[in-house]
Order: structure tokens, then sequence, then C-alpha cells
């Protein structure tokens, strides 16, 4: 059986990843890259990438460090 990341699978359900939904999404046709922009209405985060599954790969990475950072640390 194949193993799929669960973020891509909560992605595609639900166009909304922990609270950020695409804005934008432009290919540039000379390079091949891929930019996608996502926001929660209050950030906006930007990834690039050569296809599509790994722009969405960065900008959830991204999404992960940005919400791990923001959560208050309990001591």
């Amino acid at each position: 059986m194949k193993n799929i990341d669960n973020r891509f699978q909560e992605y595609y359900k639900t166009d909304k990843y922990k609270g950020f939904c695409k804005l934008r999404e432009h290919e540039f046709k000379l390079s091949g890259q891929i930019k996608m922009t996502f926001t929660n209405g209050e950030k906006e985060m930007f990834a690039t990438g050569p296809f599509r599954e790994a722009t969405l790969e960065r900008i959830f990475d991204k999404i992960d460090k940005y919400i791990c950072n923001k959560s208050p640390k309990i001591s």
C-alpha cells in the first residue's frame, strides 16, 4: 500500500490546511516553477517548486513551522 502524506489528504478534501487556504498560484513558463501563496487572513506565506506537489509540500512545512512557533510554550 502506498504511503500517503496526511497533509495532502487534508488539503485535497477541504481546500484548506490548518486554517490556511490558497490565495494565488502562478506558473512561470520559462523556469518551469510554480509559485503558490497561502493565507489565513492575517498571515501570507509563499513557496515555489518545480511542480504542484513539491510546492504544496514546501508550503505545508512553512505552515507547520509557523504554527509550532506561534503556539504558547508550556514549562
